[in-house]
């Protein structure tokens, strides 16, 4: 059997986390977007209509319902032959839904310069309501672009607002309004699915209830989280095996922002895990968090740096390695991680560190990244990256696992790192102007 070379396989995948890196701390000090400098586009003579390049990279768009709702624009299929380049990024608000920030930044015929503008989507809302939400607005937004193009021939003349004046119900019922839940979320999760076979089966069961009030200036956030997962097999003698694994996990987080950079919070967990070998376990932090970035920029660009101090309890199932049946160890956390979602790509990369303080040993660090690189027209290029040194697994029970116990993933195993990474490119050619919709056999096809 040919035996594979560990150092060669970590020398590879520490490449590609050191190119991941270098990107992602270039990506984020990258000027506001609309900045490059966009090559002449391609002329189509016999079509005058504003061409657009949507780029939705947290996903949420749905293009072929814009393309038949938006037909006076033509939907190309790279930004450097777009008019106007759409930047459509999102991030969840403290209801629960999402708010989409939309930067329309002209080029090519449109001269420079970028345009925002944001809405809010309520949680719960189905794909169709929310999209055409996205719609209406794009239209408000692509509408004020097209105007500025000169010598557009008749396509103004085929535009036309039309605008749904509210009437006086929906006047008094929104100048009465007030809101009885004061501001307070609440979810509520049962999730189960299963699957069988002649000589296998397994089913898991989970749920959870999460309560949250979130503010300009105070975040609170409460969560409960229960999951149980049944494994069964039959063997070639005829005898039967189960596994069971069950977890369960309390979280309370309260956060308050002191300036547009400044936040300070206290996090407490508790719970069980099997998997982990502990019967209960309980944490207990304060942390304080800087933003580079004001916080209003933050559906575009984070670079964050976060310290927090506090102390963890563990009570086990089996003795540990360190001969332990319970603890209570001091802890401290210290994090930077970046995110930026630009008209070049999207990139993130985070840093963690975890120390244990009774024992400078007992440690980890670990580093993730990913970042998204359109080079040229059509072509880009995707790194993903992700490294740890462990050295912290205090939990792990003496004596060895059985066979049944490591295929199974019955719990965790010891280890000192963790390593994976991956690279990938892609590249679109072809017509830029074709924004058709046909979408027959697309379901069935599958």
């Amino acid at each position: 059997m040919p035996t594979i070379d560990l150092n060669a396989v970590r020398r590879a995948v520490m490449r590609v986390l050191g190119a991941t890196f270098v990107v992602t701390a270039a990506a984020l000090l990258v000027p506001s977007v609309g900045a490059a400098q966009v090559p002449p586009a391609p002329t189509a003579p016999s079509d005058d209509r504003l061409r657009v390049f949507l780029d939705c990279p947290n996903g949420g768009c749905d293009r072929n319902f814009f393309i038949n709702e938006i037909p006076y624009a033509i939907w190309t299929q790279d930004r450097l032959d777009a008019d106007v380049h759409l930047l459509v990024t999102r991030i969840e608000t403290g209801s629960g839904g999402s708010e989409f920030a939309m930067q329309f930044i002209a080029q090519r015929r449109l001269g420079s310069g970028a345009d925002t503008l944001i809405t809010s989507v309520p949680p719960n809302t189905t794909d169709d309501m929310r999209r055409r939400s996205l719609a209406r607005l794009i239209q408000v937004g692509l509408a004020g672009r097209a105007s500025r193009v000169r010598g557009r021939g008749q396509f103004m003349n085929r535009m036309r607002i039309v605008y749904d004046a509210p009437d006086s119900a929906e006047i008094a019922a929104t100048a009465t309004q007030s809101d009885r839940w004061n501001l307070w979320v609440y979810r509520l999760d049962l999730n189960g699915n299963g699957s069988a076979e002649s000589r296998s089966s397994d089913y898991r069961v989970s749920g959870g209830f999460s309560a949250r009030r979130i503010t300009e200036i105070w975040k609170l956030d409460f969560d409960v989280d229960n999951d149980y997962n049944a494994n069964r097999y039959e063997l070639s003698d005829g005898s039967e095996r189960t596994f069971i694994l069950r977890s369960s996990d309390v979280t309370a987080r309260i956060v308050r922002s002191l300036s547009e950079h400044w936040s300070v919070g206290t996090r407490m967990t508790g719970g069980l895990s099997e998997f982990r070998n502990q019967d209960a376990y309980g944490t207990a932090d304060l942390s304080a968090e800087y933003n580079y970035f004001p916080w209003r920029d933050a559906t575009s660009r984070q670079l964050i740096a976060l310290v927090a101090l506090g102390g963890r309890y563990y009570d086990y199932s089996e003795i540990t390695l360190y001969e332990r049946s319970t603890e209570l160890r001091p802890l401290m956390r210290a994090i930077v991680a970046g995110e930026s979602r630009q008209t070049w790509g999207t990139a993130n990369a985070s840093l963690r560190y975890t120390q244990f303080l009774h024992d400078r040993n007992r440690f980890n660090l670990s580093f993730n990244g990913r970042t998204n690189i359109r080079l040229s027209r059509g072509l880009s290029v995707e790194f993903r990256g992700e490294a740890a040194k462990v050295q912290d697994q205090l939990y792990l029970p003496r004596g060895d696992a059985s066979d049944d116990e490591v295929l199974t993933r019955q719990r965790a195993l010891a280890t000192a790192f963790r390593l994976s990474g991956s690279v990938g490119l892609s590249f679109t050619f072809g017509s830029i102007y074709n924004s058709i919709v046909n979408p027959r056999l697309d379901d069935l096809g599958r």
